[in-house]
């Protein structure tokens, strides 16, 4: 008997291991408007710590959803559309500074497409000042995504977070946002 309650005791202590390595990382879903409709997409905020550590958020949807954006354009470290400011954010009436955003094609979802912002964690930023925002229950976020083309109209997602993704959210943030005081 106390040989299997060790094994049992080791096999917890190993899992939870495994699960404080992985990040937190809260998703919520929403709608995107494109020139099509109305379809579904996902807002994900991530902090991670240490070497490489960043507050990314990431808007994903299908892009059989916007067949005539420019994808592309955002792809890639280097992407040409990744150095300008074309991401508008907003939480309830609050709206953020413009931000760039670099993006790839999801690996976890087929034919989804993911746009992302991200910031190193403490330093003030657009990603720590929305990370802030979403601190209420209720509160919708936008996330307007330009094609910085005048023919192409922007990409508009909202999300509407419940009481327990807010909260998901504020203590997956609270690391990465500045004034954190374990870094």
């Amino acid at each position: 008997m106390i040989r299997h309650a060790a094994w049992l005791c080791l096999l917890l202590a190993s899992t939870a291991g495994a699960q404080a390595l992985q990040p937190p990382l809260v998703t919520v879903h929403g709608t995107v408007t494109t020139a099509s409709g109305d379809h579904p997409a996902w807002f994900t905020l991530i902090c991670t710590r240490g070497t490489g550590a960043a507050l990314s958020m990431q808007l994903a949807l299908g892009m059989e959803a916007a067949p005539d954006f420019p994808f592309d354009a955002y792809e890639g470290p280097r992407a040409p559309a990744s150095f300008q400011p074309s991401a508008r954010l907003q939480v309830a009436t609050h709206r953020f500074a413009p931000v760039p955003v670099s993006g790839w094609r999801s690996g976890e979802r087929d034919g989804a497409f993911v746009f992302s912002i991200a910031t190193v964690p403490g330093k003030r930023g657009t990603a720590t000042d929305v990370a802030a925002a979403l601190g209420e229950p209720g509160e919708t976020l936008t996330w307007a995504q330009s094609s910085n083309d005048a023919q192409t109209p922007p990409l508009v997602a909202q999300f509407t977070p419940d009481a327990r993704q807010t909260l998901a959210l504020k203590r997956a943030a609270a690391p990465c946002l500045p004034g954190h005081a374990s870094r």
